[in-house]
């Protein structure tokens, strides 16, 4: 399962969130494929995105990737939304169709 991360933060509060990150990455990833992280900044604030691939066999992975967001949630104006996602072909499967059934 993939799953991607959104998150922001307003800028005055990019001290409480460094150390927040610094926090989360010191916490074990076993069961977590780390894709990419990236971030921009502007405007109202600092917005990030992480993309992880979690592994099939273990359902804790959910469970490792929402504990790594705890240390954020003392950071004032922190939003996250953790979104499961699929690939197009994954998708179409569980709809019992497949992409040679579109053209």
């Amino acid at each position: 399962m993939f799953c991607m991360v959104e998150a922001t933060f307003p800028l005055k509060n990019a001290d409480e969130a460094t150390k927040a990150f610094a926090e989360a990455m010191a916490k074990p990833q076993t069961h977590i494929n780390r894709i990419g992280m990236w971030m921009s900044y502007g405007g109202d604030g600092i917005k990030t995105w992480y993309v992880c691939e979690i592994d099939k066999e273990h359902e804790e992975g959910f469970k490792e990737l929402v504990n790594r967001y705890t240390p954020y949630f003392n950071v004032g104006g922190y939003k996250v939304n953790i979104q499961p996602v699929m690939k197009p072909e994954d998708a179409i499967a569980l709809l019992g169709a497949s992409l040679q059934d579109r053209t």
